[in-house]
């Protein structure tokens, strides 16, 4: 009796059963206590993992955070995923096991949505099995899991056409509700990069929807999709503003050099196969991968040969038949664009001149070919005889998961919390020893230890970050090469931009007391002393030059714009501890005499992410120099009344003074949030309106019935 009523059972639902296994095989780390920690894993995104789950702990909003760039603002990143319910697990779990967790919960939503999407299309319990594992056991999600905003996005993007699907055909209030939530959802994960090629299949998939409707439905399917897309924009304007604002300040800003825009473009058309083939140039698992770099960028789109295959079988099916050509001539397209053939055109996009990567194109791919490939499986077994579709289903299903979890073999290294929370001796001397003071690392040391002031809770004049402030970074570029940065557009990565000249002024102004560096890597410069070598090749050295976090300086030298201001802090004549360079007149006498230090270092009453209060005297008419980036939003006030916030020394941030005793307090106001806060605010109150009113009309039909 119990195995009649077992058999229907596991006749359903086995396809599900082995792409759960599947998954537990490729992502279950966390379900047995480990986790992943490398590249950007640990030197990204769990140092902003940790700065976010300190400041929401302390219940503060992580809008600033001192751990990097001498002051960066986090809201400004989209990257990090700071609006996006899931991630707010870092409140509860460490960062790095947050990390962990998240990445097998989204490839799980990921393969759900995949699985939901090919049945609403009419496919069979296999074939939503093939989508399902063709998406999240694929290269793309195995590979990026080094970037957590690309699953991120992606698990969301299958929901989505999910819901244009049941829209086509229901046309009802919920369906369009859905559709806005699961784009809000795919926005505010922050992988932005990869959503603007995604959204190139939303577009043609919600074309097609739009086009099999009856010509009665398609004014009112086009205005509920409208509907939809203003609803998710508006839900996840909390994110847009600020970092559409904050970008015009980072390097995105000024483009890129054709040459650097092309970095990860395809270096020939054979590397077309690896649509089909992912470790056709080896595999980073194994450490046989000779292809150019990296496999994740270049050739991590495909759902391997049987799945590829597949997804050409289904121009076989007539029904639908123009929605597949349209998603395989956006494949094609995507092929040129990953050459780097349609790179001169994209490039005069404001959004793709800031983009180094044509072949992220291939993203379309990692979308159509799941859903293509399900739709194949079934053209093929419809084809056939009864009897042999009937193992026809199971035997795809089989190949394509041995396929992926064992030729593939995407592996990601594993460790375990307590590997990944190990750090140098000399870090650990600095967090007992070396406070209050502001620590940087040498960056010949690696990209482990850009974000260390994040990682380690330390304030640090370095980093590593997709969006820094430009002048910010431009300024250490002038400290480690004596001149500005040489271009008008970027040819060169600078996320991980930092100090390894120490003898600059530079250094000082900042304020960089403790530098982490390789012990082959001294620092001979007069002033600093090596504080403690460790037997682990890192040793911690101290500047006995620093100058204070804020200071009074007596003479100003006005330029007339940034470009002068950058030469200006670049030349060998200027000290920092006797001038400030302005980009406007305040009413201070030029440098006259000799060098001297500092005059009266201020007194710090209170400080805080957001906040800075400062004891400042002064003998005469003054500059207050903060070692900290201008950034529009702080706000000063001086003994209680507004004063005009200048930019100082190309990047930082001051204020004129008078003579005598001041009390100067800084405070940073975040406008795009608050105007993109209130708009997220209004569209979810008319969401939550429109869904009682849906459920309404639900309860008078049943009424009625």
């Amino acid at each position: 009796m119990i195995r009649r009523s077992l058999l229907p059972w596991l006749a359903r639902w086995w396809p599900a059963a082995i792409v759960a296994l599947a998954l537990v095989w490729q992502f279950g780390a966390p379900l047995v206590g480990r986790v992943w920690f490398f590249e950007d894993i640990a030197a990204y995104f769990v140092p902003l993992y940790k700065a976010a789950a300190v400041a929401m702990r302390n219940g503060a909003f992580p809008t600033w955070d001192l751990g990097a760039w001498s002051g960066q603002p986090i809201v400004g990143d989209p990257q990090l995923g700071l609006f996006y319910p899931p991630n707010w697990l870092w409140m509860l779990l460490h960062p790095t096991r947050t990390y962990a967790w998240l990445q097998l919960f989204h490839v799980a939503v990921g393969a759900a949505g995949m699985w939901a999407l090919a049945r609403a299309r009419g496919r069979s319990t296999v074939a939503a099995a093939i989508a399902a594992l063709g998406l999240a056991a694929g290269a793309f999600c195995v590979l990026e899991l080094r970037h957590a905003m690309f699953v991120a996005t992606t698990a969301w993007l299958p929901w989505l056409l999910w819901g244009i699907e049941r829209l086509a055909a229901r046309r009802t209030i919920d369906h369009a509700l859905f559709v806005g939530f699961a784009g809000a959802l795919a926005l505010l994960a922050g992988g932005w990069s990869m959503l603007v090629w995604g959204a190139l299949v939303v577009v043609v998939y919600a074309g097609a929807a739009i086009a099999r409707a009856h010509r009665g439905a398609r004014l009112v399917l086009v205005g509920a999709l409208a509907a939809a897309a203003l609803l998710a924009l508006a839900l996840a304007m909390v994110q847009i503003l600020p970092a559409v604002a904050h970008a015009r300040l980072s390097p995105r800003a000024l483009g890129t050099t054709p040459e650097f825009a092309s970095s990860y473009a395809w270096p020939s058309w054979r590397y077309v196969a690896t649509l089909f083939v992912p470790t056709l140039y080896g595999d980073v698992a194994r450490g046989t991968y000779v292809g150019a770099p990296d496999q994740w960028e270049l050739c991590g789109y495909g759902i391997g040969v049987v799945g590829g295959l597949l997804a050409l079988a289904s121009l076989a099916l007539r029904d639908r038949r123009g929605e597949r050509v349209a998603l395989l001539v956006l494949t094609a397209a995507a092929c040129v664009i990953a050459r780097g053939a349609a790179q001169p055109l994209l490039a005069k996009l404001p959004l793709f001149s800031s983009l180094r990567c044509p072949a992220r194109a291939l993203y379309v791919w990692t979308l159509a070919a799941p859903m293509l490939a399900a739709d194949g499986l079934d053209a093929i077994a419809g084809a056939l005889a009864a009897t042999r579709a009937r193992w026809l289903r199971p035997l795809a299903l089989v190949a394509m998961t041995v396929e992926l979890l064992v030729v593939f073999r995407g592996e990601n290294p594993t460790t375990t919390l307590r590997a990944a929370d190990a750090h140098p001796a000399a870090v650990e001397w600095l967090r007992w020893h070396g406070h209050p003071g502001r620590a940087t690392n040498d960056v010949h040391l690696g990209n482990a230890f850009h974000n260390m002031g994040l990682r380690w809770r330390f304030e640090s004049a370095g980093g590593y970050h997709s969006l820094p402030i430009w002048r910010y970074l431009n300024l250490l570029w002038i400290a480690n090469h004596g001149a500005p940065y040489p271009r008008a557009r970027l040819g060169d990565d600078l996320t991980g931009q930092g100090l390894w000249r120490f003898s600059s002024p530079i250094v000082d102004l900042l304020g960089v007391q403790w530098v982490v560096a390789p012990h082959d890597r001294p620092i001979d410069v007069p002033g600093w002393v090596r504080r403690f070598a460790g037997s682990d090749g890192v040793d911690l050295w101290e500047n006995r030059h620093t100058f204070p976090r804020a200071f009074v300086v007596y003479a100003a030298e006005p330029v007339a714009d940034d470009a002068a201001a950058a030469r200006a802090v670049a030349s060998p004549a200027w000290n920092p501890a006797r001038t400030a360079i302005v980009e406007a007149d305040v009413g201070l006498p030029p440098p006259v005499g000799a060098a001297v230090a500092p005059t009266q270092p201020t007194q710090l009453v209170r400080q805080g992410p957001t906040e800075l209060l400062l004891e400042v005297p002064a003998t005469r008419p003054g500059l207050l120099v903060v070692a900290e980036p201008w950034y529009p939003g702080w706000r000063v006030t001086v003994d209680g009344k507004p004063a005009a916030t200048l930019r100082v020394d190309y990047a930082l941030r001051g204020v004129r003074i008078d003579p005598g005793r001041h009390i100067v307090a800084w405070e940073l106001t975040c406008p795009p949030l608050a105007a993109g806060g209130a708009i997220t605010i209004v569209a979810l109150v008319a969401a939550a309106a429109l869904n009682l009113l849906a459920a309404r009309r639900r309860r008078r039909a049943a009424r009625a019935a």
